[in-house]
């Protein structure tokens, strides 16, 4: 019987202090989780006032840099609009003196306007009393021999023919004139075909004046007068003289090709 009692009560011994033993065990652990949230939670506090700390810098480093950067540009603008003003002030100076200028300039330019009014006045003078000159010389050389061969060289033969003539019969024309006279006298008949006052003509040109510049023309329809009058012979005659004379000239050459139609 007391051996009995004494195993009830060992086991009932053991059955509180066994319960007790697994709050305990769940408290600890309890108290193990609140301490591991703890120290997170003071790591995380810890981590955040560092970034705050951080931060704080940060803001002063900005802040600091903000301050000498407006202080840097207030001095820059500072230097600039000096600058700006003593340009300006320059710039003032130099239209200044380009007033100047230009007033000087300008009193010049009137000075010469003056004097170039009285130059032209000047030469507006010469220049007609020139040009009267000129128009004096003009009618005395423009005489009767320039008004006959601008009246040939229109082709107003009927004007020209008895200006010549009288040119011819005046004797005041010699040389180059004359031969000049000569051959437009002939080349007038010969376009009338009027062949023997042409010959007539053309003979002198080349008796008077045979190495004239009109002598090749003058040979040439000399040869074409002679063959129109049918005087073959003549014709050959003098064209191989023109031929021999003038070989390369275009006159020369008309001369070969009318030889051989002969």
């Amino acid at each position: 019987m007391r051996k009995s009692f004494s195993i009830i009560l060992f086991v009932a011994i053991v059955t509180v202090f066994g319960c007790k033993t697994q709050e305990q065990i769940d408290r600890d652990v309890m108290v193990d989780k609140m301490n591991v949230q703890m120290v997170d939670a003071q790591r995380l506090n810890a981590d955040t006032t560092l970034k705050l700390q951080q931060l704080e810098d940060r803001m002063s480093q900005i802040t600091g840099q903000v301050e000498e950067t407006g202080h840097s540009n207030r001095q820059d603008f500072s230097t600039q609009t000096k600058t700006l003003n003593q340009k300006v002030i320059a710039l003032e100076e130099s239209n200044k003196n380009l007033d100047t200028r230009v007033a000087q300039l300008q009193t010049k330019v009137e000075e010469q306007n003056t004097y170039l009014q009285q130059v032209l006045k000047s030469l507006n003078t010469i220049s007609k009393s020139s040009a009267k000159k000129k128009k004096r010389k003009k009618k005395k050389k423009s005489s009767a021999y320039d008004t006959a061969m601008a009246n040939y060289k229109r082709g107003k033969y009927k004007r020209a023919k008895p200006q010549l003539q009288t040119l011819l019969n005046s004797k005041k024309i010699k040389g180059r004139r004359k031969a000049r006279v000569l051959h437009n006298l002939g080349m007038i008949e010969y376009m009338a075909k009027r062949n023997s006052e042409a010959t007539i003509f053309f003979s002198r040109l080349l008796t008077e004046y045979p190495k004239s510049t009109y002598s090749k023309n003058g040979l040439l329809y000399l040869a074409k007068t002679f063959k129109r009058m049918k005087k073959i012979d003549e014709a050959k005659a003098t064209l191989g003289q023109l031929i021999s004379r003038y070989p390369k000239t275009k006159q020369g050459r008309d001369a070969k090709k009318l030889l051989g139609k002969l």
